[in-house]
């Protein structure tokens, strides 16, 4: 019997998700730096960018866990 590990096939689609924000978020951070004055980005506007996408995927685990039992 094969165990479930955290880097199985059907949840590299969450990592994809969560790396993606990351990215964009240093993206945006990065440009909010060395242009200060184009766009307007804070650190709640930063920190919605990186851990919204997680907590929504977490949302939606916990979920679908609670409706398969």
């Amino acid at each position: 019997m094969r165990t479930k590990t955290l880097f199985d096939k059907a949840n590299l689609k969450y990592f994809f998700i969560w790396s993606i924000s990351l990215l964009l978020a240093g993206l945006f951070k990065l440009i909010g730096y060395l242009y200060p004055n184009v766009s307007i980005i804070n650190n709640f506007l930063l920190l919605l960018l990186v851990f919204g996408p997680a907590l929504l995927v977490t949302i939606i685990l916990v979920f679908n866990k609670f409706s398969n039992s």
